[in-house]
């Protein structure tokens, strides 16, 4: 019922249906530590290969090709131009 009142129809959210596959980049390293714990997170060991910013083949732009996490800004640029999102 809390969710059907008018102030919660005004709310506006960011959802972005765009995915990466966090196993083919990032998911070997450990960005930080638990908040609570103070342990650092464990890492994946999924063994998937990686591909980062600088991973070839690069593309003239000297953007990595297989890199998934390069490809936003271009893709939101992208939409931009052609749809006037």
């Amino acid at each position: 019922e809390q969710l059907l009142t008018p102030a919660m129809y005004a709310r506006t959210y960011w959802v972005c249906a765009f995915c990466v596959d966090q196993h083919s980049a990032i998911c070997h390293q450990a960005w930080d530590t638990d908040p609570v714990t103070g342990e650092v997170h464990r890492t994946c060991e999924c063994g998937k290969a990686k591909h980062g910013s600088l991973s070839e083949p690069l593309a003239s732009s000297g953007k990595s090709i297989p890199c998934q996490m390069n490809k936003f800004d271009d893709m939101m640029a992208f939409l931009a131009k052609n749809f006037g999102l």
